[in-house]
């Protein structure tokens, strides 16, 4: 027998009888209690050891499971099982498209989907012997079974524009105000990284001051915020499709004028504040919203390290700093708190933010608006927050949010880390059930109107948007809890009682998949998931949704759900994305249709032509919306003034003479003075403006 034959059943024998001594524990003497216990110590030591080794022979479990039985179902129920441990079977240095995609972890959709597309493609390798030693398929097969080409998102493409912008220039005034309405309605709620009230009133006070021909006293970090604001609002406006829109790239001159107000090459030099802080937590919100995942990750992360700099994450006991200002603080961390642990999920990238050193409470559970008027705050602790009834406002939504955030990321802790593989079946399925029962307490917790399992009778209808948004984050979770259960998994699962557990988790999984498609319109108009619900990130929602449709369909001995049933929800959803005239949407149409074809080849699986466009007609479109994120001087409309258009070289003469750019094309847009002088940081930060 080989040597890594005899290393594997030796560990496995390691591993049983581990387990058979846990069970007996609770049997015996408390003498015997801490003999057994220092032994599970020691082994699990020793296992901890010869990771590397088991990892590296990993792959090798897909054929020891698929030469136990010749049924395919059965074969890839244990192909299609959630990794024991992240590994790299790709070089992601190979070349610019792999580098923007980068690592994408377990937890990720686009996961799945190579899961779920590579596993047919293995197993038909399997039959003609032309696999690896480890399992998997050669490099000869082609880059088209690299991660990238089953990313949907926009991470290869260019965020530069190929044009100068004068940083001062302005939309008109009501322009201003829609965007700026718009995104403190539709994303202001879930991430309150500034204090509203106070901007709104400093956006007056910096257009009216415009209006009389003054220049207003504002620094650069507070106008690279308001543009970042322009950015987002302009963005939403594309995606809902809403009337008043402008041209579709106008979103990419807001955030090209927010960079040249310092979000640059500076940040990576200068001391942190809360204006730098908050300016590059809607830079990274901004790149999610348009489909650039790993650079928000990244960004996002710059921006919690900023916050650690400052101590957001802690409690803070300065007697000085007024209630209103201490929660403004509290609500800055927790909402780049949230951002941070949406892309962990959406990238598969584990998370820097530490809980165990955040002692930051919890947001109070008032509206915005009403915490001012707090006399004397109360702070507890952050491990002191208990799942209670709440009233229902604005802030009671953010807290169960922001909880739920946190039940995620434990999720995600629990089940997709490395140390996964060296736990028993047993404690597996403690941990989950565990986990599952946090996420029933905390569905108790929620105030009824809040409360999204309930009738719309009894929840009502006047917090539909928070109990969309609750509802898709918790379906999320819920599907990220129950994953490793569907298609198998590394764990044998011994007798009828764990089975059963294991078919439970699978179908509830299936369950919230289906919850997700069922908030997707019938006819396939995006508005109103739009207009209620998360839509910087729905598009991911809806692919995990697809992933496990999938997942359920290759896998069906470990559901009970039919295959129709599937494949009607999996219609649906990817009706619901073809709606949608996005770049990414549209990519995420190509991906899906594409894994789609190869599990319904072996599954056989009705595809009809009268649900899916001619995948020829599909991609022509995909290419021309493609491109979208690049503006040049020639797709620019008639009326801008390419002189401006110039080379690093000419930049100086460039900007000089560069004519306002009018977003709405109908008006003239405020203009700066060009002799406008760019006060210090202190201005930003005296009284109030300090805390927008």
């Amino acid at each position: 027998m080989p040597r890594k034959d005899r290393l594997k059943t030796v560990t496995e024998h390691a591993r049983q009888m581990a387990e058979l001594l846990r069970s007996l524990s609770p049997r015996v003497s408390t003498q015997e209690k801490a003999r057994i216990a220092d032994i599970l110590e020691a082994v699990d030591q020793e296992l901890c050891e010869i990771r590397d080794s088991t990892t590296s022979s990993a792959a090798d479990n897909d054929t020891y499971f698929s030469q136990k039985s010749t049924d395919p179902s059965l074969v890839n129920h244990h192909e299609l099982h959630t990794q024991s441990s992240d590994f790299l079977d790709e070089d992601l240095h190979k070349n610019e498209c792999t580098r923007a995609t980068g690592f994408v972890g377990r937890a990720s959709e686009v996961h799945w989907l190579r899961a779920v597309t590579l596993a047919q493609t293995e197993y038909e390798f399997d039959n003609m012997g032309d696999t690896t030693p480890h399992g998997n398929v050669p490099s000869e097969s082609g880059s088209n079974q690299m991660m990238t080409s089953f990313s949907y998102w926009a991470d290869s493409e260019s965020v530069d524009i190929e044009f100068f912008v004068v940083p001062y220039e302005l939309p008109p005034m009501e322009t201003a105000e829609r965007l700026l309405q718009c995104y403190m309605l539709k994303v202001h709620s879930s991430f309150p990284i500034l204090q509203r009230k106070i901007f709104e009133e400093q956006f007056k006070r910096y257009f009216a001051v415009l209006q009389n021909g003054n220049a207003p006293r504002f620094s650069p970090k507070w106008q690279a915020i308001l543009n970042m604001i322009f950015a987002i609002g302009a963005k939403y406006s594309h995606l809902a499709n809403v009337s008043w829109q402008a041209d579709e790239r106008d979103h990419l001159i807001y955030q090209a004028r927010a960079r040249a107000f310092g979000l640059d090459e500076s940040l990576v030099t200068a001391h942190p504040d809360l204006p730098t802080i908050q300016s590059v937590g809607l830079l990274s919100f901004y790149w999610l919203s348009v489909g650039q995942v790993s650079r928000a990750w990244t960004v996002v992360g710059i921006a919690i390290r900023f916050a650690y700099s400052l101590g957001l994450h802690i409690r803070s006991e300065d007697p000085s700093l007024e209630a209103d200002k201490r929660e403004t603080l509290a609500r800055t961390w927790w909402s780049l708190y949230s951002l941070e642990r949406t892309l962990s999920v959406v990238t598969g990238r584990p998370s820097i933010i530490v809980d165990s050193f955040c002692s930051v409470p919890l947001p109070i559970a008032l509206p915005e608006d009403d915490v001012p008027n707090i006399v004397e705050a109360t702070y507890p602790t952050r491990n002191d927050w208990t799942l209670t009834t709440a009233t229902t406002n604005s802030g009671s939504h953010l807290k169960a949010a922001i909880q739920l955030s946190i039940i995620t990321q434990d999720i995600l802790t629990s089940l997709y880390s490395t140390g996964i593989m060296f736990r028993p079946p047993g404690e597996v399925q403690q941990v989950m059930t565990q986990l599952s029962q946090r996420l029933d307490d905390w569905i108790i917790s929620l105030p009824e109107q809040f409360n999204f399992q309930l009738t719309s009778k009894a929840s009502g209808v006047e917090f539909n948007r928070e109990r969309m948004l609750l509802e898709f984050q918790f379906c999320s979770a819920t599907i990220l809890l129950t994953r490793p259960c569907l298609g198998g998994g590394r764990q044998t699962w011994s007798d009828a009682q764990e089975t059963s557990f294991v078919k439970r988790m699978a179908d509830s999984c299936i369950d919230a998949a289906k919850r997700i498609v069922s908030r997707l319109s019938e006819k396939p108009t995006p508005t109103l998931v739009l207009n209620d619900g998360p839509w910087w990130c729905i598009i991911h929602h809806t692919m995990q949704a697809i992933s496990v449709f999938l997942l359920g369909l290759a896998c069906p001995s470990s559901i009970s759900h039919d295959s129709m049933t599937l494949v009607h929800n999996l219609k649906r959803a990817m009706r619901w994305l073809q709606s949608i005239r996005n770049p990414v949407a549209e990519r995420a149409y190509s991906v899906a249709l594409d894994a789609f074809e190869s599990v319904a080849r072996r599954c056989s699986v009705d595809v009809s032509a009268s649900w899916v466009e001619d995948i020829e007609v599909l991609r022509e479109r995909g290419a021309h919306h493609g491109v979208s994120i690049i503006a040049s001087a020639s797709e620019l409309p008639d009326h801008f003034d390419t002189t401006c258009i110039a080379h690093a070289g000419g930049a100086a003469t460039a900007l000089a003479s560069h004519v306002a750019y009018d977003v709405v094309m109908t008006e003239s847009s405020f203009h700066l003075p060009r002799a406008a002088p760019i006060y210090e940081d202190d201005y930003y930060r005296d009284g109030n403006i300090g805390y927008a």
